[in-house]
């Protein structure tokens, strides 16, 4: 071929490679205006949809995420509930009730920024929330000889932190969060996922559609927040690193009781499963859930996860407060 023949190919080519670079450009400013716009949204719905809940007159918290204390004051043993993440004491349904009428002193607490705003949420780092659950379990024992820590989700992997840090008595773990469940479509982890598009998307939708419990009917009394900001997934991933280490888990020594919905697609299974394999105690017992999903005190094993909570706080107080010969 001529040099005369091969020009035209050229300008075709030239042409071509800059139609496509063109279109390329349209579609990366395409998605610019698409996350700025939904970043927009997003704000304003989060800074807006909490307003609609209802909420304590007294303290400005949402209704049902109020800090609570139950049973008996001078007992001596106690049991500090750790909600998850986004949510609040309802995580937990009856139960407190239940372990407050056999006699234990009950205290469910609010970790800090929860039950207020979610732009609380994105203003806590790891060592916030952890302080914060030390501050609850060092109140506990100045007036009781026994403490059991009792949690879901989140607060699994504080509780757990806590256990490798303070003396504890016996650890409940409800769900634990030690990494998110993969699925094949996710293609990559999820907390990697996180990573990459943090520093792009601002806010991520929870709300009521990805709430995972089996009972549909349980959401309406699961307070959560509908939007959640992506600095604090961060936070929570961090949280989840720090607890599934070995560092942490070689200190937990304390008797453990886990319990695990087997198709818990919120908190990995695998992942719990592994670290309480890791963990140094002795007494561990790992109780698998067949029909619950994530939030396992309001699913279909509810009376199940009632029952062997109660017994395991059971053995707990016998173990230091034996019955008199």
């Amino acid at each position: 071929m001529s040099a005369v023949d091969a020009a035209p190919d050229n300008r075709n080519r030239a042409m071509h490679a800059r139609r496509t670079w063109i279109r390329l450009m349209e579609i990366a400013g395409a998605l610019v205006v698409a996350l700025l716009v939904y970043n927009g949204l997003a704000f304003n719905l989060a800074l807006h949809g909490e307003d609609h809940k209802s909420r304590n007159p007294e303290t400005g918290l949402l209704a049902g995420a109020e800090p609570r204390d139950l049973g008996p004051e001078d007992s001596p043993c106690a049991a500090l509930f750790i909600h998850g993440f986004g949510g609040a004491g309802t995580d937990f349904a009856g139960l407190p009730e239940r372990l407050a009428a056999t006699g234990w002193r009950v205290r469910v607490m609010l970790l800090p920024g929860h039950g207020t705003h979610p732009r609380d949420l994105s203003r806590q780092a790891p060592d916030t929330l952890l302080t914060a659950v030390h501050d609850e379990v060092l109140r506990l024992r100045e007036r009781h000889a026994t403490v059991l820590l009792i949690s879901h989700s989140m607060g699994g992997a504080l509780s757990t932190l806590t256990a490798a840090e303070l003396p504890i008595d016996g650890l409940v773990l409800g769900a634990p969060y030690f990494g998110v469940t993969y699925r094949w479509y996710y293609v990559l982890p999820p907390e990697q996922w996180g990573q990459l598009t943090g520093p792009v998307i601002r806010w991520v939708y929870k709300g009521k559609l990805f709430m995972q419990v089996n009972r549909k009917d349980a959401k309406e009394h699961i307070v959560c927040y509908t939007w959640i900001p992506a600095s604090a997934l961060r936070t929570l991933t961090r949280l989840g690193k720090r607890a599934r280490s070995n560092e942490t888990l070689e200190k937990v020594t304390c008797p453990v009781l886990a319990l695990h919905g087997r198709h818990d697609i919120a908190a990995s299974p695998r992942a719990m499963e592994k670290a309480l394999d890791h963990m140094a105690s002795r007494d561990k017992r790992l109780v698998w859930l067949e029909r619950s999903n994530h939030h396992m005190y309001w699913d279909y094993d509810q009376e199940q996860v009632f029952q062997e909570v109660l017994a395991f706080a059971e053995k707990i107080r016998g173990a230091k407060n034996p019955a008199p010969p």
